[in-house]
């Protein structure tokens, strides 16, 4: 993976992390709410 396709992937999981927490504005979230939902989103991108 190049240094530019390495940015634009973190890019990319950026913009959507960002999306799924806009989903529910005001929300807030325990350790535990977003340790599922960050090891929810990397094992889903892995496949």
């Amino acid at each position: 993976m190049t240094e530019q396709e390495r940015k634009d992937t973190q890019k990319a999981m950026a913009y959507d992390l960002s999306w799924i927490f806009r989903r529910e504005p005001g929300k807030t979230y325990t350790p535990e709410e977003l340790d599922k939902i960050l090891f929810t989103y990397i094992t889903g991108v892995q496949q």
